[in-house]
């Protein structure tokens, strides 16, 4: 037999069509066809046992599957007919526990009068079984399963018989592969202790924050598939060290602010217990900086960790010059998963110049901040919102310059438009003020100003806000809007739409007739390893004759927001 060809008829739906096609062998092998007209029959009945299986999966019970040979056509014609007939739905959905113990059952979820589909059914209960293990029973698992299928009125009865296995608590926690890192820095990022109630999200909590330590290259964290002599469970943590110095390096570019080259250094294990320090340098044509930080976890509580950092910069935008030493020392605590609060000593000495005039300033602040992250990726987040406040009061008891409060909020939110491709919203809002002092005597490099690539992409680093003089002189206020649609179009590579908005204002009180300032623009992602390197050009909507250009252009590491 030299060649033959295959036709699937009878199947309306596009989707179902191709899946079968994807899963025929018949089609998969037509550039070898067998050598007997025999073997080919032998083909097809497979094909036949497979199709029945998988539409069966997809609640057609009642399908119908007939397939000829037409020898009359050259090539052979292998032509296969499919009554699919009507989908089945689920009526019912029992579960039973098979032993004698009293327990909750978690609700299955499934949605009763919906098509019967079992890829569907076996995600639920895999999902019954993990709500087990949430609560104790580490070794739940369906001991059998029962599908009773109506065919008079076209539905289907399942009934789950669920052996949860004994309830245990957590025993003593193993630990091996440490090297370098102290043994109590692990225990104590672990959120579980011995004695208490098996939780398996426990399990997983512990995962993600032993990776955060960015300590580890290899973690696992296994509980025994046996109880010990006191009917609890030991966990095993298996440990990788990975190196914890290293070197970085950066480069980055904007039309507004030109070329940007960074350097780093640091230190995540400084004295074995994840103490971390890090030093960074920064060089464009705005700014020439020095920073260095000082992270110790576990700061008198186990959820609490001090924060020391220092940057020395000279900072060149167009608005001012700014000539600045600024020292932070600042205490965090994680008061839950995804919330934290943070509070401390801060101190500014600055020589700023704006308009030809020079003033020094020495300020000490109290900052308070407030982070809270409910999305699903610290890179790349799709679900979620995050929430950011920070709240900071100056004042100067050494040259008596007028003290004054400064905060700034900011919330941004994802939303998962489409899973296949990945289709994001992603939408942000900020707000600033400061209050206490008006913007003649407040700092050059304190007050607000809008623009650029965190801001509104179109318009130049800080070119948004009070113009004195033809400077932009920052205002007390400032408002700033962003959306974007982020399209995913394979594993590597994305697009992005973009709308940004924002302004800042003098004070005494905005003045909210001069209205935003809007820009937009398209993006491109490349997602590797280590984040979104995104390239995006933007353009202003509301473009100034002698003070905006036709676009901007800007490319760096991670989303705009």
């Amino acid at each position: 037999m030299s060649s033959y060809q295959v036709r699937i008829e009878g199947i309306s739906s596009q989707d179902l069509l191709k899946e079968l096609t994807e899963l025929s062998n018949s089609v998969a092998l037509q550039d070898r066809a067998p050598a007997r007209l025999d073997l080919l029959r032998k083909r097809v009945d497979e094909d036949i046992s497979l199709f029945s299986q998988w539409l069966r999966a997809q609640g057609y019970f009642g399908s119908q599957i007939e397939a000829t040979l037409d020898e009359t056509t050259k090539p052979l014609t292998v032509l296969f007919k499919v009554d699919t007939g009507v989908p089945f739905t689920l009526k019912s959905v029992d579960v039973q526990i098979v032993t004698r113990m009293e327990t909750t059952v978690p609700d299955m979820k499934l949605a009763l009068g919906t098509p019967f589909n079992a890829a569907t059914l076996v995600q639920s209960q895999n999902q019954l079984v993990r709500e087990f293990t949430k609560k104790g029973f580490p070794f739940a698992k369906v001991a059998d399963r029962k599908i009773i299928v109506d065919h008079e009125d076209h539905s289907v009865a399942v009934t789950l018989f669920v052996n949860p296995g004994p309830p245990v608590q957590f025993a003593s926690t193993r630990i091996s592969g440490l090297v370098s890192v102290e043994e109590e820095v692990v225990r104590n990022t672990l959120p579980w202790k011995e004695g208490e109630v098996f939780n398996a999200d426990l399990l997983d909590a512990g995962q993600k924050k032993l990776t955060s330590l960015g300590l580890f290259s290899l973690i696992r964290v296994l509980p025994a598939q046996e109880l010990d002599e006191n009917g609890r469970v030991p966990v095993n943590v298996i440990l990788t060290e990975r190196k914890h110095r290293s070197v970085g390096a950066g480069i980055s570019y904007k039309t507004d602010e030109g070329p940007g080259i960074s350097a780093s250094w640091e230190n995540r294990n400084l004295f074995g217990g994840g103490e971390h320090l890090s030093f960074s340098a920064t060089f464009s044509d705005f700014v020439f900086s020095a920073e260095g930080g000082y992270l110790k976890p576990f700061f008198l509580r186990k959820d609490q960790f001090l924060r020391l950092s220092s940057r020395l910069a000279d900072d060149e935008p167009d608005a001012y010059s700014s000539r600045n030493l600024k020292s932070y020392s600042v205490v965090e605590r994680n008061v839950t998963e995804e919330l934290r609060l943070g509070g401390g000593l801060g101190l500014k000495v600055s020589k700023v110049t704006q308009l030809d005039e020079t003033n020094r300033y020495s300020f000490l602040s109290l900052p308070l901040t407030m982070e809270y992250d409910g999305s699903n990726d610290p890179l790349d987040p799709t679900r979620g919102s995050r929430l950011g406040l920070k709240m900071e009061p100056y004042w100067d008891p050494f040259k008596g310059n007028p003290g004054f409060a400064k905060g700034y909020g900011r919330c941004r939110h994802y939303l998962e438009l489409l899973r296949e491709p990945s289709l994001v919203l992603a939408g942000g809002i900020g707000a600033g003020s400061i209050v206490g002092a008006d913007s003649a005597v407040i700092p050059a490099d304190e007050r607000f100003y809008a623009g650029g690539g965190g801001s509104i992409r179109g318009y130049a680093y800080q070119s948004v806000g009070p113009i004195k003089g033809g400077t932009v002189v920052g205002g007390n206020y400032l408002i700033e809007l962003s959306f974007e649609m982020r399209l995913k179009i394979s594993d590597r590579i994305g697009v992005v739409g973009f709308l940004d908005g924002g302004n800042a204002f003098a004070s005494p009180d905005p003045d909210f007739s001069q209205g935003l300032f809007w820009g937009t623009g398209v993006g491109l992602r490349y997602y590797s390893p280590v984040g979104p390197f995104r390239l995006d050009i933007g353009f202003p909507l509301d473009r100034r004759p002698g003070l905006d250009d036709s676009f901007q252009i800007y490319v760096s590491l991670g989303q705009a927001f």
